[in-house]
């Protein structure tokens, strides 16, 4: 429809058809989808789904357990040798969930990145185990940037011997951080392998102590991490302070120094001068006066 513009003329605006906006439906949710899950702050939403994640991990691991109260005669190989199809699920689940367990405690201790310190010297190595030399542009198997090869490719680098490097070619140090996900950290804080295999061995004579016990490692673990996440700000705060101290009191000064530039303009004839002059000195500089001419 035509629009009145404000200069008095008319702006045609075109509107889609029926037909154009359900063909690009579909690819609008998609952008939409994309643009949402970028701007989303996954950091605090990992954090806060975690505590559910956990939760309802234990809780299953405790009613799986507490179904083998209810199956019925206790296995024994001599006197009950055959286990029922209610034990034999039950004793699958919980594997599952300690196996799950497992490759989470993998993924934390392997999730890594790495970090080209291309203008560090290369005779003067960081101080760091994490540190390594590689050649510049070192062709990575393709394999090894997908899951599982992402985790598998930095063991057999260490495994096997890494060849010599190429003295003609350009290398660089690399150092590999350790940068594991709040949300897989977290869970291995609450849900490790070592609290699995205790919910594992819970019975009803031994839950009473086991249970805190569980709980305690999660707590321990949490508290560690939180403890060492802690430390890692408070020395950045640190350093970010004594860097802008030695800043602001020893190189600001040095280089930015309060300078005047001033012009005085003075007579040599003043008035003033020729009246207020000494009379011994006018006439000791007549005396010298006199004695240069007679010496010429």
């Amino acid at each position: 429809m035509p629009e009145q513009s404000g200069t008095g003329g008319t702006r045609i605006i075109r509107s889609r058809t029926i037909w154009e906006r359900i063909k690009s439906w579909p690819m609008d949710r998609i952008n939409r989808f994309e643009e949402d899950f970028n701007t989303k702050d996954w950091d605090e939403w990992s954090q806060a789904s975690s505590w559910f994640a956990a939760i309802g991990l234990n809780t299953l691991s405790i009613v799986l357990r507490i179904g083998h109260w209810f199956d019925g005669p206790k296995y024994d190989p001599i006197l009950n040798p055959f286990r029922s199809s209610l034990a034999v699920w039950l004793s699958f689940c919980e594997w599952t969930l300690f196996s799950l367990s497992m490759v989470n405690a993998i993924y934390v201790y392997l999730s890594t990145k790495n970090y080209h310190l291309f203008e560090h010297r290369l005779n003067d190595r960081p101080k760091s185990n994490n540190v390594q030399m590689q050649e510049v542009g070192e062709p990575i198997p393709a394999w090894a940037e997908r899951y599982p090869g992402k985790f598998f490719y930095p063991l057999l680098q260490v495994i096997f011997e890494h060849p010599g490097f190429d003295p003609n070619s350009e290398c660089v140090w690399v150092i590999t951080m350790w940068c594991p996900s709040s949300f897989c950290l977290d869970l291995f804080c609450y849900y490790s392998p070592a609290q699995v295999l205790i919910l594992n061995y819970l019975t009803g004579e031994n839950y009473f102590y086991l249970l805190p016990a569980a709980v305690i490692i999660g707590i321990q673990l949490k508290v560690l991490v939180k403890l060492y996440q802690s430390l890692i700000k408070d020395r950045q705060i640190i350093f970010d302070e004594v860097y802008n101290e030695y800043t602001e009191k020893f190189v600001n000064p040095n280089c930015f120094v309060h300078k005047y530039e001033v012009g005085i303009q003075t007579d040599v004839n003043r008035p003033w001068d020729k009246i207020n002059i000494n009379p011994r000195l006018k006439q000791k500089q007549k005396s010298k006066k006199e004695i240069m001419d007679k010496n010429i």
